[in-house]
């Protein structure tokens, strides 16, 4: 419903609820964090009374089995509140630092303020802890916060408002659900902060709407994060690592390793281990078992479906409609200018690619866009710093998948068209905060050379004393 002047009832209500989220933040004491680690137990609290819930709406939105929904959603949650709560004391402490230079005197302060009101768009992929991540750093640092959850994921996000509602006041935390048209007009009230996870097409959407209002924001974007295996490195362990991380959620993790690189003489017995770790992982019928997951919504199905047809299905490759289901797929004999090879996959396909010549690979990867992680398995040296150096990517992991990316102690984040900004333990406190510098001028008097009108040798004068000056 609008108003005469055009402008929704809700986005009325929304304006009033974001300005008392301003207020609370303002008045708030920003260098005692004893309220913000009260409120990210309160969070904590909500995850731990409510598991059973929220692992059935992540099964029902998503077909994730209770383990897996734990170990990817909640558990990291619980594991960053501990850390929040353990690090905040030492971080919010004040910087004190004095300078002592030839005629002056002085001491500066380093403070972390909150920036106030903060806006959260979050994935369907990950619809718990990818909307809940940046709230937990949001928190911490002093913020107060809107959430928009995906609308692909509605039994989650429709649970998420109900307990956010029962476990916070609205001047702390806020859920806003619906589609598009309701994310367009958040997107016009006057945050001061945005974070957003989801695809480059509505990243640019978001990064446009903030930079018209001068609004700070983060991008968490996908890529199409790049796997090589070189012949050092084949072992039972390495096909379990990355057979596991691309198939984990049904391969739609934006930290997935995208495309298999392998070199061509471990070709043949990477494919075949695959296949072996797939059985052992999944079964031989697959589609009947409940360990795998299912595509969030129609459009995803169909996408990963014509995926299918762009090379040979070495093993796999069946899928069912009704229940949005696909096989974990091994894709092989892929043509250059297949359109998996460019674009983001975000389902369980696995295609394998031979490769010879290293450097030869490693120039057509940098023509790709930059990725959120590059993969290596090797025992290579030179062949793991070549790749290092060469290639450019938000993170470099060397013989593990997925792992980089749940520690607390590890920021995460893009670089490029994956994205930018990052989070995840200390690296979410600077970016849900500014720093402001406090700056005391100790000494009474004045120096009087550092006053107009200048005479003719003081520039030989501050040539020769910069370094004790400055």
């Amino acid at each position: 419903m609008r108003t005469k002047a055009g402008v929704s009832d809700n986005k009325i209500n929304w304006s009033i609820i974001q300005q008392h989220q301003k207020t609370r933040v303002a008045d708030s004491n920003h260098l005692n964090p004893t309220e913000r680690k009260q409120l990210l137990e309160v969070l904590r609290l909500l995850l731990m009374e409510n598991e059973s819930e929220l692992l059935n709406a992540l099964y029902k939105d998503l077909g994730k089995s209770l383990e897996e929904a734990y170990a990817s959603e909640l558990a990291v949650l619980l594991q960053e509140i501990d850390f929040m709560k353990r690090r905040l004391n030492n971080w919010q402490r004040p910087k004190h630092k004095r300078h002592i230079k030839l005629g002056s005197m002085s001491k500066t302060t380093v403070e972390h303020h909150p920036y106030g009101s903060i806006l959260v768009i979050s994935p369907w992929n990950y619809p718990l802890q990818l909307a809940l991540m940046p709230v937990i750093g949001a928190l911490a640092a002093g913020n107060s916060c809107f959430i928009k959850p995906s609308e692909f994921a509605p039994e989650t996000a429709k649970l998420l408002a109900n307990l956010i509602g029962a476990y916070f006041s609205p001047d702390v935390l806020m859920v806003v659900n619906g589609d598009a048209a309701v994310a367009t007009e958040l997107l016009e009230l006057p945050w001061d902060f945005i974070f957003f996870t989801g695809s480059k097409k509505v990243g640019t959407i978001v990064h446009r709407a903030a930079a018209k209002k001068q609004i700070p924001v983060v991008l968490e974007l996908g890529g199409k994060n790049p796997c090589i295996v070189d012949e050092t490195n084949l072992t039972r362990a390495v096909v379990q690592r990355i057979v596991w991380g691309k198939f984990l959620n049904a391969g739609q993790s934006c930290i997935a390793p995208d495309t298999v690189y392998v070199h061509q003489t471990i070709y043949p017995q990477f494919l075949q281990m695959a296949v072996e770790q797939i059985k052992q992982f999944y079964g031989l019928h697959p589609l009947e078992e409940e360990t795998i997951g299912r595509m969030a919504h129609e459009k995803q199905f169909e996408k990963i479906v014509d995926f299918l047809k762009q090379g040979s299905i070495y093993y796999g490759g069946k899928t069912d409609a009704t229940k949005k289901r696909i096989e974990p797929t091994v894709l092989t004999d892929i043509t250059a200018r297949s359109s998996i090879l460019y674009e983001e996959i975000f389902g369980p396909i696995l295609p394998v690619i031979p490769y010879t010549n290293l450097s030869k690979l490693v120039n057509e990867l940098k023509r790709m866009d930059d990725p959120l992680v590059t993969y290596i398995f090797s025992k290579n040296k030179r062949n793991i710093g070549y790749i290092k150096t060469k290639l450019r990517s938000g993170a470099f992991s060397l013989n593990q998948v997925i792992l980089h990316a749940i520690s607390s102690d590890s920021s995460f984040g893009g670089v490029g068209a994956s994205g930018f900004g990052r989070y995840h333990g200390s690296a979410s406190l600077a970016t849900f905060s500014y720093e402001r510098t406090i700056y005391t001028h100790l000494l009474p008097f004045n120096i009087q050379k550092q006053y107009p009108p200048y005479q003719s040798n003081d520039l030989n004068l501050l040539r020769k004393w910069r370094r004790w000056l400055f």
